[in-house]
């Protein structure tokens, strides 16, 4: 598993969210760290099943994803 940069905004320093395995994330592991959130924002679609969050094709990469409230 590896882990990606979630922020609040660009305003403040990225939080390591871990992701699984199979290169998921789970949607309480962001909620965890970030109230309220309900999934990240992705320039290429992702897809958000049953509370985990898939990563893009071409994987979730060294980009820092701003979470989104609900």
């Amino acid at each position: 598993s590896a882990c990606i940069q979630v922020t609040r905004d660009k305003n403040y320093e990225p939080i390591e969210i871990p992701s699984e395995d199979d290169r998921t994330v789970l949607l309480p592991t962001v909620t965890a760290q970030f109230p309220g959130a309900c999934g990240l924002p992705y320039r290429i679609p992702c897809l958000l099943v049953e509370g985990i969050l898939h990563a893009p094709s071409a994987g979730w990469g060294n980009l820092v994803y701003p979470k989104l409230w609900q």
